[in-house]
C-alpha cells in the first residue's frame, strides 16, 4: 500500500539526522508538497517528539522519546539529569551505573560501598574525592564547587569520569531518584503496542463470506478485521456473523460495522477494563485510523496479570476501586456487584462519600457505552441518598439511562445492600456525550 503525503513526511523527518533544520520551505520543495501539508506534518512530527521548535533557532530533529530510552542508566544520562558538565572522562561517559553512594561517611565506610559501577556523590571533601577515585568510582561533585588539581590529575590517569552540577546533594540524589523511579515506572507500563500481532490476518471490504471460511481454514483464527482501500478499520467479523450465510454474501452485509478500535500507546490497564467490561474479545489496533496490529482479550489478560506484579506497578484509584467489582446480567439496567473494602472507608470506618461517588459514576459511564456505544465526560453529579456502609458489606449499583440526548444525558444509579436489597445511595450523572459514536 503506498503512502499518502502526510505519511511520507513523517518518514522522511524521521530519518533526517538528529540536529538537522526542519522548515516548512524545505519539507514542501524537497517533497514537492504544499506549505500547508508539510506544516501539518511538522506539527504531528512534533507531537510525536521527533522534532522540537527552539527559539531563535528554528525547529529541530531531536531524538524520540522511544529512541532514547535505554535499559540502564549512565554516566552521560546523569550528567543531563542533574545538568552537570564533564570536568574529565568524556570517554567513559557511557559506563553502565548500578549503584549510588553519597559520601557522607568516613572513608572506611565508603570503602565496603565502592566499586566501578558506581557513582560517588560528594561536596566539597577532598579527602573522600580522592578516595572515591583511588577506588575506581567516578565522581559526581554537587554544588558547583571545583575539584582541586590533584583529583582532576587521578581522575585521568585512572580514565575516571568527573561530573560537576550546580546543584547541592539533596537536590542532585531527589534529581537521580525522581529520574529512576520514572524509567521503572515506564519501562513496566505495558502499551498495547507492546503486545499486538503485528502480522494481521485481516479482510477486505471486496471479499465474500467464503474469502472468510477460507482464510480461517488457513490461519485457524475465525475473528478478522475487515478493512477499505485505504486500510482504514470498518468493520470486524467472526464465525457467530457467517453461520448459515451464503457464501456469496458480502462480508460487509454480515459484519460488525462498529468495533472496537484501539490506539498503539494506550496502556494495557485502561484496555484491559474495557474488553472485560464490555465483553470484547478482538480488537483492531489503529494507527491514524489505519490497521497495524490486533490484540485479543486473552493477551490483554495475561499482559495486565504479569504487570499488576510488578512491584512498581501504578494503578488509577479508579481502577483500584473497582477492581472488586464484576458485571451481572440484568435485562433492564447495567447493573456491578462489589464489595466495601478497608481501602474504600473513611476514617469513621464506613464507605467513603468520594469513594461511592466514583463507583456510582463508573456505573453509569459503563452504561452509556455497553448500551449506545458513547463516550462521555460527567458534568455534575448529584448524589440525594448516603446510609453508612462498613467494611464487608455488599452492595448492588444499577444505572438507568434516563435520557440521552445528541450533546448530553441523565442516568439515575442507585446502590442497593446485596442482601437485604435496601436502597442505601441514590443519584443522577449529568454527562456531556461525544460528538461520535465510538468504533
Amino acid at each position: 500500500m503506498s503512502q499518502t503525503k502526510h505519511q511520507q513526511i513523517l518518514s522522511f523527518i524521521e530519518e533526517l539526522d538528529v540536529g538537522s533544520k526542519v522548515s516548512v520551505r524545505f519539507i514542501a520543495r524537497e517533497l514537492d508538497v504544499s506549505e500547508g501539508t508539510a506544516y501539518r506534518a511538522i506539527k504531528e512530527a512534533e507531537n510525536k517528539g521527533f522534532v522540537r521548535s527552539i527559539p531563535k533557532v528554528g525547529t529541530i530533529r531531536i531524538e524520540g522519546v522511544k529512541e532514547r530510552q535505554i535499559e540502564d542508566l549512565t554516566l552521560r544520562e546523569v550528567c543531563q539529569i542533574v545538568e552537570g558538565i564533564v570536568l574529565c572522562g568524556y570517554e567513559d561517559l557511557d559506563r553502565t551505573l548500578n549503584k549510588f553512594i553519597i559520601a557522607a561517611m568516613e572513608r572506611e565506610a565508603m570503602e565496603r560501598y565502592l566499586e566501578e559501577e558506581a557513582l560517588c556523590i560528594v561536596g566539597n571533601r577532598h579527602d573522600a574525592q580522592l578516595f572515591a577515585l583511588q577506588h575506581g568510582a567516578p565522581l559526581l561533585i554537587t554544588g558547583g564547587l571545583d575539584p582541586e588539581e590533584d583529583v582532576l590529575k587521578l581522575a585521568r590517569q585512572k580514565h575516571l569520569t568527573i561530573i560537576q552540577s550546580p546543584y547541592d546533594t539533596f537536590a542532585v540524589t531527589t534529581m537521580i531518584n525522581r529520574a529512576l523511579y520514572d524509567r521503572l515506572i515506564e519501562k513496566e507500563l505495558i502499551l498495547v503496542e507492546d503486545i499486538m500481532v503485528k502480522d494481521v490476518q485481516y479482510l477486505t471490504t471486496k471479499a465474500t463470506v467464503g474469502d472468510w471460511h477460507e482464510l480461517s481454514q488457513r490461519s485457524s483464527h475465525s475473528r478478522f478485521p475487515v478493512v477499505d482501500e485505504d486500510m482504514t478499520v470498518v468493520g470486524m467479523i467472526t464465525a457467530v456473523d457467517v453461520a448459515g450465510v451464503e457464501m456469496k454474501t458480502s462480508v460487509v452485509d454480515v459484519m460488525n460495522s462498529k468495533p472496537f478500535v484501539v490506539g498503539r500507546d494506550d496502556s494495557v490497564t485502561h484496555i484491559s477494563r474495557i474488553m472485560v467490561w464490555e465483553g470484547w474479545e478482538i480488537a483492531a489496533v489503529v494507527d491514524q485510523g489505519k490497521l497495524i496490529g490486533i490484540i485479543s482479550l486473552q493477551d490483554v489478560i495475561e499482559a495486565y496479570q504479569q504487570v499488576q506484579k510488578q512491584p512498581q506497578f501504578g494503578e488509577t484509584v479508579d481502577n483500584l476501586i473497582l477492581s472488586g467489582f464484576r458485571y451481572v446480567e440484568d435485562p433492564e439496567n447495567l447493573t456491578i456487584e462489589g464489595e466495601i473494602t478497608q481501602f474504600m472507608i473513611n476514617e469513621f470506618g464506613s464507605a467513603s462519600c468520594g469513594v461511592l461517588v466514583t463507583v456510582m459514576n463508573m456505573a453509569g459511564y459503563i452504561a452509556l457505552r455497553k448500551q449506545h456505544r458513547l463516550d462521555a465526560i460527567t458534568e455534575n453529579f448529584t448524589l440525594y441518598q448516603l446510609q453508612p456502609l462498613i467494611v464487608g458489606t455488599e452492595i448492588r449499583v444499577t444505572a438507568k439511562l434516563l435520557l440521552v440526548a445528541k450533546k448530553h444525558c441523565n442516568i439515575e444509579i442507585n446502590v442497593y445492600e446485596k442482601n437485604t436489597h435496601d436502597l442505601v445511595a441514590k443519584g443522577l450523572m449529568t454527562a456531556r456525550v461525544g460528538d461520535k459514536k465510538l468504533a
